[in-house]
């Protein structure tokens, strides 16, 4: 559910020779955002690839910052359940709140800028929406130069109820309120 909060790779967008920020896309098909929850009956794990979003930013310089969102679709998430799918969409209320959305505001980097076959670790903050509440998130994320497209994947711990959210239950058990959420990202310069 938070996965959508994938969106941050958004911070990692590479810029042009010139030193000024270029504009990247996320790759639909090869980005994905997901999470990690417990339930007492078995923990669970859920995915999609429904991510779309475009950053603005400089390979050759990240702390010069970074513009733009990434966002997923909460109603794209699987678990590997059709049960838990549809109730995961009823708590997410994916009829009113299509997408969880990731603002970045500052990239905190290892190395000022990314380079090819070499991981850049990352500090991400900025606002993360879901289900229509904003607040402000911390991802560590690792990113790279790989083929011309920029790849960031990180994560994040979440708590439902400071979204508004309460942990679904079944058979009188509730899913824990913590949730580790993730994004694998890719970047292709935008055309």
């Amino acid at each position: 559910m938070l996965l959508a909060i994938l969106f941050l790779a958004l911070l990692l967008v590479p810029t042009g020779a010139d030193g000024e920020p270029k504009a990247y896309t996320v790759v639909a098909g090869k980005s994905r955002a997901t999470f990690d929850a417990s339930y007492p009956l078995g923990d669970f794990s859920g995915t999609t690839e429904e991510v779309t979003g475009q950053l603005r930013l400089d390979p050759a310089n990240i702390p010069f910052g970074v513009a733009g969102s990434v966002a997923a679709s909460p109603a794209g998430l699987r678990t590997g359940s059709a049960r838990r799918d549809s109730d995961l969409r009823k708590t997410l209320e994916t009829d009113r709140y299509s997408e969880i959305r990731f603002s970045p505001e500052e990239v905190k980097s290892s190395f000022p800028s990314l380079a090819e076959h070499t991981d850049v670790i990352l500090r991400i903050r900025g606002v993360l929406r879901i289900r229509g509440v904003e607040r402000p998130t911390t991802w560590t994320a690792r990113a790279r130069l790989e083929a011309g497209m920029i790849w960031v994947r990180g994560e994040t711990d979440l708590k439902l109820t400071d979204f508004g959210i309460t942990p679904p239950k079944r058979f009188f058990l509730a899913v824990g309120d913590g949730v580790r959420a993730g994004f694998d990202l890719r970047l292709t310069p935008a055309e």
